[in-house]
């Protein structure tokens, strides 16, 4: 009996669990699939606009050497700084390097850079009586010429050429006329601004100074990398007599041209320098009654765009007496790609009246100049194909202006082609 129930008990289990299964699948079947709302709320989802983490800007410090190191390394062939060249010109640095506490560079620095400001406000007949259109505008005043991207001009900021060393680098009358970007006799707006040559000329020789002590250690630090790199920087600076001082002020956005938030190049566009080595001042800021601020927007200033194509702000060291140098792109191709110039680009103080002054001299190599990689070097070496796929708009790739063969007369005039 006791069995007989068990197996009652059994069969009895069976027939539920049976009906239990049969009902759950009825009211599966009955139902929408669990997983359709899932897949339909995935593919309503809007595709969000996200940001390359590249163009977010970061904030790096300079490369900083003191002046007094620097020095001391010149006249002892130390090699104690080839860590430094290679952190700020090297592929993976950002192309900028500061020498710190150069003497008596405060007091030119003041000198000088107000003048610009003082000379843009000058009546228009003033300004255009020392333009050299002949010239490519590289001598004198220079407003409007200049294109920022496309055949944009830019009216943003104007500049005013002229060659700190000598006033006349060459007399022969046939070369002037063939090469007059490089060797138009120096014009000075001694009549308006007395001080203005005395002062352009003394900032402009102390910024060649340190950049023949820089270029130095340039020199060691590519020969170490590259042993048939027959090339002298510093030799080449010493002795070209074609060594350009660009004084450039700012205009003063207003509130309806202020940079937009993915806007870094309002006041300069985005560009390499062409030549062998740029100094350039720490700029000075001007409010609209003419007084000198701290810069009033944290946003602008000067941004570079490195090889791997990181957007960086550059954090100029505040010392009195520094000095920046960026290589150019001359050098790039001299040193088979171990020195490296990089694309840079001012981003403007958003309305309040406020303008921006500073000084650039750009060392380079005379009109006739060789422009030749070491040997065992080739394109790829000096400009990489990641390198020109992250080159900034407007900015053209080395193979488009430079061969085997051309001097730096032809590769300037190939560069000038594109932004005059």
């Amino acid at each position: 009996m006791a069995f007989t129930s068990f197996m009652s008990f059994i069969s009895y289990s069976y027939v539920l669990l049976f009906a239990l299964i049969a009902t759950s699948y009825l009211i599966s079947a009955s139902s929408p699939p669990t997983t359709t709302a899932t897949t339909t709320a995935t593919t309503t989802v809007p595709v969000a606009n996200t940001v390359n983490p590249l163009d977010i800007p970061k904030t790096v410090p300079c490369v900083t050497i003191p002046y007094t190191l620097l020095k001391s390394c010149a006249t002892s062939n130390s090699t104690d700084l080839l860590p430094s060249i290679k952190s700020a010109y090297g592929y993976t640095g950002f192309g900028i390097l500061a020498v710190t506490g150069v003497p008596g560079l405060k007091e030119k620095r003041l000198n000088l850079l107000p003048l610009i400001e003082r000379f843009a406000n000058l009546p228009d007949s003033v300004k255009k009586s020392t333009e050299t259109p002949h010239a490519s505008y590289q001598v004198g005043w220079s407003h409007g010429n200049e294109k920022l991207v496309g055949s944009t001009l830019d009216f943003s900021k104007g500049s005013y050429y002229c060659n700190p060393l000598y006033d006349y680098p060459s007399t022969n009358e046939t070369l002037i006329k063939l090469y007059p970007s490089f060797l138009e006799p120096n014009i000075w707006p001694t009549s308006s601004i007395p001080e203005f040559e005395n002062a352009f000329k003394s900032c402009g020789r102390t910024m060649v100074e340190v950049g023949i002590m820089l270029s130095k250690q340039c020199d060691t630090y590519v020969k170490s990398e590259c042993p048939t790199y027959a090339t002298s920087l510093s030799e080449l600076i010493k002795t070209s007599k074609c060594c350009k001082g660009r004084l450039l002020h700012y205009f003063p956005q207003n509130e309806t041209s202020s940079s937009s938030e993915d806007d870094f190049s309002s006041w300069c566009g985005w560009h390499n320098d062409h030549g062998s080595l740029t100094s350039l001042l720490p700029p000075i800021y001007t409010d609209s009654n003419g007084e000198q601020i701290n810069n009033p927007d944290t946003k602008a200033g000067l941004y570079v765009r490195s090889r791997s194509g990181q957007l960086i702000k550059v954090n100029i060291p505040s010392d009195d007496g520094t000095v920046l140098y960026q290589i150019g792109e001359c050098s790039q191709v001299m040193s088979g790609g171990v020195l490296q110039a990089t694309p840079h680009a001012v981003r403007g103080v958003g309305g309040g009246g406020v303008s921006r002054q500073t000084f650039a001299v750009f060392m380079e190599p005379e009109y006739d100049g060789e422009m030749r990689m070491p040997e065992g070097k080739g394109g790829e070496d000096v400009q990489g194909k990641e390198a020109v796929e992250r080159l900034p708009e407007g900015i053209r790739k080395l193979e488009e202006r430079w061969e085997e063969g051309v001097d730096f007369g032809e590769f300037s005039r190939r560069t000038f082609a594109a932004f005059y």
